[in-house]
């Protein structure tokens, strides 16, 4: 799945919490791949290498969490877990709150999973998952979550549901719950290169997610009849930035998912995170298409009032294809949180959508393509930490969870969207969006060495952001530990773009990177 920089316009408008990107954009790649099985992919011109396949399930789960003062909160999450050896599985995932009144809480992280099937039809399921977040002033202490599992699985064809068994613990807040739940699991597959080929004449049986493309939007929200957590009527037009990313299903009809956050309108920290379907129709050929969206998820934060989280949205729009693999979208819209929320709203947006692995079989001839050619990406998951300035006065250490998606353009040159969210230092529910460009030159075979410029928003946890608009630059080393696993180790500076105060930090971080090739089709 591909990730843009956003236009000049609107750098210093990202979203202020897009800790839930991490999902969108990192699905099923948290893994490594000393068990992934190789297929034969069709034979192509350049006899390109076989496909790599790793078994997947995308997983969703419901629970009841049990806070302080016999408050009661809905917690989903939805995780992709990758077969990573035998029985065991591990892969990126997040947690929000769906019901009671912690609109806006999410948790990222990572989950590890046994699972041990018991003749056909039943197996148990046991894992943890490690995250860092909060909001919804939920208290979370600095952040760091965990949650052991154990699940009884009825196996059926496709996919396996059951009951789940679990304990939600912030180690450092006040949250301490066990409680039962139900999950259900999808069976599906990541589908890979190696990154070492080169040429052209690929099958495209490579498509990694499979996303059809990502729109990089800005969204204007007019709020009607709506307040604030503290009773405050919401008057001020609230600017979102996020990425919606997008997978065709059959005809017109297309899934995905979307994030964004605050950029605008005196609620920074505000996010949300949706499932997303519509119809997408040609209306002048190849060229223009117009259709409809309906999608549902969580949001909260930043002061807005949605009730226990729940989000539910619909658009109109339409999509001007300006190359082969960019167009220029409009849309209008409506937003409701009908759990117990005060958020009602009507939404414009523009966005640049950018056609990424798969035929865009939505556009009329847009079908018609030529062997695809190789196209790297990275994964990474890791942790950073700096001395970040609080709201109270002063600096002090503040420990976040980062997840990273690169899309390579030229060989040495990728554009990247990054989540970072805090799970220690006392600032729970502080979360960073950042886009942008690095540059990536090998050294050696098995060491490389990159620089990175980013821009986004920041909020939340007590951090003193300025403005909320942030800017961060860093280099790194890249040690290659396998033909697809590395570790990196990074420096650099982080600080607030605008306003009184705010960050000013060194910043080091060290991440795990899974690199992996995809399959880009190219029009006829």
């Amino acid at each position: 799945m591909r990730l843009l920089s956003l236009p000049s316009s609107a750098v210093l408008r990202p979203a202020a919490r897009l800790a839930p990107l991490a999902i969108a954009c990192g699905l099923a790649l948290q893994a490594g791949t000393a068990n992934a099985q190789f297929v034969a992919g069709r034979a192509s011109a350049d006899d390109a290498p076989p496909v790599r396949s790793l078994d997947a399930r995308v997983r969703l789960g419901a629970e009841r969490v049990r806070l302080p003062g016999h408050e009661r909160m809905g917690l989903v999450g939805l995780a992709e877990l990758l077969n990573v050896g035998g029985e065991f599985w591990a892969g990126p995932a997040v947690y929000g709150a769906a019901s009671g009144r912690r609109g806006g809480f999410f948790v990222p992280g990572v989950e590890g999973a046994w699972s041990h099937p018991f003749g056909d039809f039943i197996a148990i399921d046991a894992g943890v998952f490690a995250g860092g977040g909060g909001g919804g002033a939920a208290p979370v202490g600095g952040g760091l979550m965990l949650r052991p599992h154990v699940d009884l699985v009825f196996r059926l064809p496709g996919f396996y549901t059951g009951p789940t068994y679990s304990k939600v613990w912030f180690p450092n807040g006040q949250i301490n719950s066990n409680q039962f739940g139900w999950m259900l699991n999808v069976d599906s597959s990541f589908r890979y290169r190696p990154t070492d080929f080169t040429g052209t004449g690929t099958d495209g049986s490579a498509t990694g997610l499979g996303f059809d493309h990502v729109d990089a939007m800005v969204t204007f929200v007019h709020p009607h009849n709506s307040v604030s957590t503290t009773g405050a009527p919401l008057a001020s037009r609230i600017g979102l930035v996020g990425l919606r990313a997008e997978r065709s299903v059959d005809g017109p009809l297309w899934a995905g998912i979307e994030t964004a956050g605050a950029a605008s309108g005196g609620v920074a920290g505000y996010a949300e995170v949706l499932g997303t379907a519509g119809l997408r129709w040609p209306v002048a050929g190849d060229r223009l298409s117009a259709g409809v969206h309906v999608a549902a998820g969580l949001a909260g934060g930043g002061g807005i009032n949605t009730g226990g989280g729940l989000l539910v949205k619909a658009a109109a729009g339409a999509t001007l294809r300006v190359t082969d693999t960019l167009g220029l979208g409009a849309e209008v819209g409506v937003v409701d949180s009908p759990r117990h929320g005060r958020y009602k709203a009507t939404t414009a947006a523009v966005s640049l959508n950018w056609a990424l692995d798969v035929p865009q079989a939505d556009l009329g001839s847009w079908v018609a393509t030529r062997p695809g050619t190789p196209t790297r990406m990275e994964f990474s998951a890791g942790v950073e930490r700096y001395r970040a300035a609080r709201k109270t006065g002063g600096t002090e250490p503040l420990d976040a969870v980062v997840l990273q998606v690169n899309r390579f353009v030229a060989p040495n040159l990728y554009v990247t969207g990054q989540a970072h969210s805090a799970f220690a230092g006392g600032a729970g529910a502080y979360s960073e969006g950042l886009f942008g460009v690095g540059v990536q030159l090998p050294v050696t075979q098995r060491l490389r060495l990159g620089v990175e410029a980013l821009a986004g928003a920041a909020g939340g946890g007590g951090v003193d952001t300025g403005g909320g608009a942030v800017a961060q630059g860093r280099a790194y080393v890249d040690v290659a530990l396998t033909d697809s696993l590395s570790l990196r180790v990074a420096g650099g500076k982080i600080r607030s773009v605008r306003g009184s105060g705010g960050l000013d930090a060194t910043v080091v971080d060290a991440a795990i990177v899974f690199r992996f090739g995809v399959d880009r089709a190219n029009r006829r």
